[in-house]
């Protein structure tokens, strides 16, 4: 029998404290693991199913190469607006003027580019114009948020569902509430155009249709890698670096998961907090940029059904709401879950109503992953 001394001098064994000590350890590394990881899970047990569903249902393959370029091209706007999102998220902030914002950039691009060509300026001056005007306007409801949330301390969520409508009101303005058409007959190849087409026993062309191929012979031409893809791309790996090898990057981490300390750690928040958001809305114009040049014209509901999805897969990604927590590459895997629901739904002929639906029981899942991993790891 123990005595009362024996039970109190085993509950002060230093053996007994470091091994409790390290199966805490050892069961937050297997839920950090499990809360990094399942959105891989999910991915790949999702794509086996809609394989399954399409070849039951629609005698069709789903993994070939066309449903690969046609999910990327479905997760390229969720994409851009869901790696503005993940900067402002890490800070605990969020940013509802973001689909607004796509719509603004596409009017206002759209509209310099009309004038331009109907000016009958040279194609390149045309294109850059446009890119400019729809990119270099956004600094300005950017600018707005973060002043409005770093200065004048109004909750994000607020100050930027304000700057949104202001946004899509100057937009309605613009437009008149009707596409700005009109475009030059050179913006919807360059839009919807690909990097590389492979013509067999032909070779490679780059950027181009092969300017010998008849009709006849785009059938057997095979696209490569759209050009928004690229972009996409491009953007991708850019915010990776900001947000993973630069002092910027660590900032918004420190912001996010303690603000006081960030202060009293010397941290510019208010200025870090400017140009988060100045960052998150030039992504938008950019998202509304390209979304002029695929669709040749510019919209002010452009973006309305993005900022939700792109949101979604910030959160699916594994980010946390609450702020400090976020990467790029949980970003990119939660809108290609996104993008391949979407896609693989429209393959099986569902109604595309049932694409919410789907989302948001993906969304839920998520959270409650987080939810239970962050209560057994307490």
């Amino acid at each position: 029998m123990t005595t009362e001394p024996d039970q109190k001098a085993s509950l002060h064994d230093p053996t007994h404290t470091s091994s409790e000590v390290k199966q805490k350890r050892n069961r937050l590394e297997n839920l950090g693991l499990i809360r990094q990881f399942w959105p891989w899970v999910f991915f790949i047990v999702m794509i086996i199913a809609f394989s399954i569903a399409s070849r039951q249902m629609n005698d069709v393959k789903f993994i070939s190469y066309r449903s690969v370029q046609g999910i990327l091209e479905y997760a390229t706007q969720i994409l851009l607006i869901a790696l503005a999102e993940t900067f402002v998220i890490i800070t605990a902030g969020i940013d509802l003027s973001l689909g607004w914002t796509i719509g603004f950039a596409s009017v206002m691009a759209a509209e310099v580019m009309q004038i331009l060509h109907a000016g009958g300026e040279a194609p390149m001056v045309v294109i850059m114009a446009g890119i400019l005007a729809g990119v270099l306007v956004t600094i300005i409801p950017g600018f707005i948020n973060g002043v409005l949330v770093a200065r004048a301390k109004v909750p994000s969520f607020i100050a930027t569902l304000g700057v949104g409508i202001l946004v899509q009101g100057v937009a309605l303005l613009r437009s008149g509430g009707y596409p700005v058409a009109k475009q030059p007959p050179y913006l919807g190849p360059l839009g919807n155009g690909y990097v590389v087409r492979y013509w067999p026993e032909h070779g490679f062309y780059f950027f181009k249709v092969p300017p010998e191929a008849t009709q006849a012979d785009l059938q057997n031409i095979i696209p490569i890698l759209p050009n928004i893809v690229l972009v996409a791309i491009i953007i991708s790996f850019i915010c990776w670096f900001i947000l993973s090898k630069t002092q910027f990057g660590q900032h918004l981490y420190a912001i996010g998961g303690n603000f006081e300390a960030a202060v009293r750690a010397g941290i510019p928040v208010s200025r870090t907090l400017i140009k988060v958001y100045i960052l998150a809305s030039v992504l938008a114009g950019i998202t509304g940029v390209l979304w002029a040049s695929r669709f040749t014209s510019g919209a002010y509901n452009a973006g309305e059904s993005t900022l939700m999805m792109a949101i979604a897969a910030v959160v699916i990604g594994g980010a946390s709401l609450f702020g400090g927590e976020g990467n790029i590459i949980g970003t990119i895997i939660g809108s290609l879950i996104i993008a391949t629901i979407q896609y693989g739904l429209v393959l099986l002929g569902v109604v595309p109503f049932w694409q919410y639906v789907a989302i948001g029981i993906v969304l839920i899942l998520a959270v409650v992953v987080d939810q239970f991993g962050r209560k057994l790891g307490r």
